[in-house]
Order: structure tokens, then sequence, then C-alpha cells
């Protein structure tokens, strides 16, 4: 009797150990397969089930998912950069030509006149090729994660006006009439300061290329979000597809020939109030266009 049962027991652990052996040894080749044949979802299986190998795998499969997930955020960055190049390179000719063209122009020219009407073009060029370089440098680091924000507390809407009030000649000059609020907002948010400046440069720039001649600042919020919302009305001759505004390199449907723009700045913007834990939104309201930008209260002083 009892030797029936040993016997039994023997073969039974036996073929354990065979079926065991067996599983382990499609892992393993299952596991060096994967470099060549996985894509993102891939998984691992088991047919012969026991609780130590089912944890195993999936601590495996866990594994595979984060090392998937970060491969594919590597390829997402590399096209990223990739069309940022291209865009980046498109948009540079045309200051590049434009100046290039106008300092044959003066090399060539001794008429006075002549002379000072070219050096504003030419330092408009320059300014523009600045802006641009210094637009995809930023690009390049959020979008590769290199830029570390210093988030910290500050009274948004005096940074707001502040920096609007820095273009008064320049609105002046394109006959935009811009309205903020007879009372500033005093809710603090958390934001990197340096980060903001620059999503304002932004916004004020798109502004003064597409307004027709107003642009109305006011703010709102709510228990997370202090909202910042920007209208201006829009010129007559403006096709903007709405929802393609926070697309790189976009500026218009007819952008390609807009001399003024690269079309990073809203995009830019976008990633900067993201990364802030924040969002940015755009819509069309008969001939005005309004962004809204939510930026996440200071909560030690709501």
């Amino acid at each position: 009797m009892w030797g029936l049962v040993f016997v039994f027991l023997s073969l039974a652990l036996l073929f354990y150990l065979f079926f065991l052996k067996r599983e382990l040894r499609k892992l393993k080749k299952d596991i060096r397969a994967l470099p060549d044949h996985s894509s993102f979802g891939s998984r691992l299986y088991l047919d012969f089930r026991t609780k130590e190998l089912l944890e195993l795998v999936d601590e495996l499969n866990e594994m595979i998912d984060a090392f998937e997930a970060k491969n594919q955020q590597t390829k997402q960055m590399e096209e990223n950069v990739k069309v940022s190049i291209v865009g980046l390179s498109h948009d540079l000719r045309t200051p590049l030509t434009a100046m290039n063209g106008y300092v044959q122009l003066l090399q060539t020219t001794t008429d006075d006149k002549k002379k000072a009407h070219y050096l504003p073009i030419i330092e408009q060029s320059i300014k523009r090729l600045l802006d641009m370089t210094e637009h995809f440098y930023d690009l390049a680091r959020i979008e590769t994660n290199q830029k570390d924000l210093e988030l910290r507390s500050l009274l948004f809407p005096k940074l707001v006006e502040e920096i609007f009030l820095d273009y008064y000649e320049q609105f002046e000059d394109k006959q935009i009439e811009v309205r903020f609020p007879e009372q500033i907002d005093s809710q603090r948010i958390i934001g990197d300061k340096l980060m903001l400046i620059r999503v304002i440069q932004n916004l004020v720039q798109n502004i003064l290329r597409y307004a027709k001649s107003k642009a109305i600042i006011s703010y709102q919020s709510d228990h997370q979000y202090l909202i910042l919302r920007v209208e201006n009305d829009i010129k007559p001759d403006s096709k903007i597809a709405i929802e393609k505004v926070f697309m790189r390199f976009y500026t218009e449907v007819t952008s390609r020939t807009n001399t003024e723009s690269s079309g990073l700045g809203l995009y830019l913007s976008k990633q900067i109030i993201e990364k802030m834990n924040g969002k940015m939104e755009a819509k069309l309201q008969g001939e005005w266009f309004v962004l809204e930008m939510y930026i996440p209260l200071d909560r030690m002083d709501v």
C-alpha cells in the first residue's frame, strides 16, 4: 500500500518537475525573443500555472511594460525632434533669405536713404532668428525633460500686467487697445516665473500679429485653478484653424507665407503650462479668438 503511494507521489513529482522545467525553457526562449518581436503591449504567458511562476511572470510583464513605455517615449521624442528640425529649418529660410538679400543691397548701394531703410529690416530678421532659436532651445529642453521648473508662489495678474506694459509702444503702433480688469485678482498661483514670462510674451506676440484692434484680459478662479482669459478680435483676412493652434509650427491656414512667426509660440506655451500641472485651451467665438490658461492656485493662499 505505502509502496504504491510512494510510487504515485514520485511519478507526480517527476511530472511536476518535467512540466516546470519545460515551462521555464519556454519562458527563457520567449524572453530572449522579446527584443526581436516585441511591440508595445507584448506579454509573457504560461501554460503550466503555479503561484510562484505566475508571480514571476507578472513581475516580468511589469518590467516589459515599463521598458516598452520608455522605448515608446524615446521614439516619440526622436520623432518630435525630427519634426522640429524640419519645421525650424523651413522657417529659418525666410529671415535668412531676406537678410542675405538686404545685405547684398546694402553692399551695392551708395544711397544713404536706402541704407537707412535696409538696416532696420536686417535687424528685424536677426531678432526673429534669435527668437526662433530661443523657442526651439526651450522646446527641446522641455520635451527631453532637461528643463527643471522652479515652482513658487506668485501674484500672477501683476506679472501679466507688467509684461503687457513692456509692449505698450508696440500696441500703440498697431493701434490695438488692451483692456485689463478694473480689480486685479489677488489670488496667488504656483509656477515658474521665468517660464511664465516666456508664455505671456508669446501671448502678447500672438495678439500683436493677429488682433484687429482690441484685446481683453480677464480672470476667473475655481477651487483648483486661476484662469487667465485672453480675447482678441481677428483681422478680416485671418483664417484660423482652431483645432491646429497648438500644433508645432502652425500659424494660420495660409501661415507658410507668414514672415513674422515661427508657429512655436502657442505650442511651446501649452507645453510649459502643462509641465506646471496646468492646461491651456483655445476657441473661436464669432470674430474673437479666445485663449484660456489654467494655472494651479497656491493652496496656502486659498
